[in-house]
């Protein structure tokens, strides 16, 4: 694939919202064998066209449809099939339970746990077993995320025996 055959189709599915891919949706979208598209994408990251997130996943640095907070909006692309959503530190530091700032995204998972190390920031991934509350975990249209409240994030940070000591929790008199 020629770089300019590549630019010509991320402004073409740019101008859709499309600007990040996965490498299946890239192999149905370029008519080449997987071995030379691999290639092909890492000549194309080498040179800017394209960023390479994480294996298999790409964006159009270029993109105008690219969200606010890319690294969060990338957790649905990096893990279509497996629920997930913000928590843990991320959520109690949010809500002024935890006075440090964490230095990456904190979420909890229907999938496998790791960490992921992108260009846009870090995203850790716990895994959990515990079953979806709507009314604890709820969709943030404008992160683009589903996240939990504050109580959830602290449920779930004992539920994965992470440290507590740093967690300040509000009394109910407070409020």
């Amino acid at each position: 694939m020629k770089a300019f055959d590549l630019l010509r189709t991320l402004d073409r599915w740019d101008s859709q919202g499309l600007w990040a891919f996965d490498l299946p949706r890239l192999e149905l979208i370029f008519d080449e064998t997987p071995g030379s598209l691999k290639t092909a994408l890492m000549r194309h990251a080498k040179a800017g066209i394209i960023t390479r997130v994480t294996r298999g996943i790409y964006v159009n640095p270029r993109a105008r449809s690219m969200p606010a907070e890319p690294l969060l909006a990338l957790v649905s692309i990096m893990r279509p099939y497996d629920f997930s959503y913000l928590s843990l530190e991320s959520v109690l530091s949010d809500a002024g339970w935890i006075s440090q700032i964490p230095f990456c995204h904190t979420l909890m998972t229907s999938g496998r746990s790791g960490v992921f190390s992108t260009p846009y920031g870090v995203l850790e991934f716990t895994h959990t077993t515990r079953a979806e509350n709507s009314q604890e975990v709820v969709f943030d249209g404008r992160r683009g995320v589903h996240v939990a409240a504050p109580e959830r994030a602290y449920l779930d940070l004992r539920y994965v025996r992470r440290n507590l000591a740093m967690v300040d929790v509000p009394s109910r008199e407070a409020s």
